[in-house]
């Protein structure tokens, strides 16, 4: 009965992941130097927020729907966090930040 229970929830937990998922046909892609010092890219608009890592040179790229987000950079010590705001997305579009480079 608990297994048919989680099953159950688990289901309706995949539904309202991807129904929280559509309209993702505009992107937020950039590049971090240096690549070793991130420890993970979010983009967070509102109450969501969409997490990813970089490729060993440095770049992202994260899915989204239109809308304004707010871009940081979570870094390892010793690097300092790095913060964008008002990133404004158009449907369809890509917004390309260019180089983030972390200082220490």
């Amino acid at each position: 009965m608990k297994k048919k229970i989680a099953a159950v929830g688990l289901s309706g937990l995949v539904i309202l992941g991807l129904s929280s998922m559509k309209n993702l046909d505009s992107v937020i892609s950039g590049k971090v130097i240096p690549a070793t010092a991130v420890e993970a890219v979010l983009v967070i608009k509102d109450t969501d927020t969409l997490r990813t890592t970089v490729g060993t040179e440095g770049d992202f790229t994260l899915p989204v729907s239109p809308g304004t987000y707010r871009l940081l950079v979570d870094a390892k010590e010793p690097y300092r966090d790095a913060e964008m705001k008002e990133l404004v997305v158009k449907a369809e579009s890509n917004v390309n930040v260019g180089e983030i480079k972390l200082d220490k």
